[in-house]
């Protein structure tokens, strides 16, 4: 299994346990989940490593920065390891 089909397998565990929180993004950090929010947002809010799954499967990486002062940008990760 590829990192991002790991991902989505623990943002699609987590939405069926938690729905409540329908569509938004599922926030991931070493493999777990720390969080959802209703859209993506500041990439300074967050660690640089963390990832973001979205209902469609689009999943983003925040990179840059340091986790003092957060991440600089949120990129989208290649579903295809490119």
């Amino acid at each position: 299994m590829t990192q991002i089909q790991e991902l989505r397998a623990i943002a699609t565990s987590w939405r069926a346990a938690n729905q409540d929180r329908a569509g938004g993004i599922v926030m991931v950090c070493e493999g777990k989940v720390y969080g959802w929010k209703n859209e993506l947002r500041d990439p300074q809010c967050e660690r640089p490593g963390v990832f973001a799954v979205g209902l469609e499967g689009l999943v983003f990486k925040a990179v840059g920065g340091d986790d003092y002062n957060g991440a600089e940008a949120w990129v989208a990760v290649d579903p295809d390891g490119q």
